[in-house]
Parts: C-alpha cells; sequence; structure tokens
C-alpha cells in the first residue's frame, strides 16, 4: 500500500520564517535513503518556494518517515519527525519544541531510528537535549 509523503522547502515573503518538510525510507537494515521521485505539486505553507506530494511503495520491513522543520526567529526550530509503516499508520512520533526532542506517541523502540535521522540531517546543533 502506498504511503505519502511531502517535501517541501519554501520561507516567508520577510525571510523569518522558513518551512522545510524531507521524507526518508528505512530499509531493513537501518540504512536510511532521502525518499525522492516526481509528485503531484501542492502548496506551500510559505509563499516563496515550492512543495510536492510523493508517493512511496515501501515493503513491510521498512519504514517512511517525514520529517517538518519551522524555522523562526533568533534560528528556533520546531516541528515533528513521523514514522508510518507499510500500511500508512503512524508508529511513532517525536516533537521538536524549545529545543528538546520529546516522544510524544506511538512504540519508543524506533527511537534509535529518530535519532539516526537526527544526526542525518545535522539537526544535533539546534537541540539542547534528546528526552527519551
Amino acid at each position: 500500500m502506498p504511503v505519502k509523503l511531502v517535501i517541501e522547502a519554501s520561507k516567508s515573503r520577510s525571510g523569518l520564517h522558513a518551512e522545510r518538510k524531507i521524507a526518508f525510507i528505512v530499509g531493513e537494515k537501518g540504512e536510511i535513503v532521502e525518499a525522492r521521485g516526481s509528485g503531484e505539486p501542492v502548496k506551500p505553507v510559505y509563499s516563496i518556494g515550492e512543495a510536492k506530494m510523493i508517493t512511496v511503495n515501501i515493503t513491510p520491513k521498512q519504514l517512511a518517515v517525514q520529517v517538518r522543520l519551522v524555522k523562526g526567529l533568533r534560528d528556533r526550530v520546531k516541528g515533528y519527525i513521523a514514522l508510518y509503516d507499510y500500511m500508512g499508520r503512524e508508529v511513532y512520533r517525536v516533537v521538536i519544541r524549545k529545543r528538546k526532542l520529546k516522544p510524544s506517541r506511538g512504540d519508543r523502540r524506533y527511537h534509535k531510528i529518530i535519532e539516526s535521522i537526527v544526526e542525518k540531517i545535522t539537526l544535533a546543533k539546534y537541540l539542547r537535549k534528546y528526552k527519551i
């Protein structure tokens, strides 16, 4: 069953706020690959930039990851990282607020995958604490 993910890079007219959505596929052995492909264009959050929705087909042993980050004043970053199974159900979600990464809902055994994604996208320099 296909999973729909959004890829976006947009910013406000003033340039003070920016939205970034990234999609990844986590393989059977834990390898992380950025999800790419042609998709249908969707409306971005901010006026400058573009967004598209892609559809990925994954096997039962793979996971799809949606990362949403919003940068505000003073380079403050907030957002979430969500993991989806092959049916499109959300299995784990962490939120990023006040420079902390906190589990929100789902099964916490997936937290190692979240930590490797944070390292891959170099988000750790914006975080003060990982809360497990």
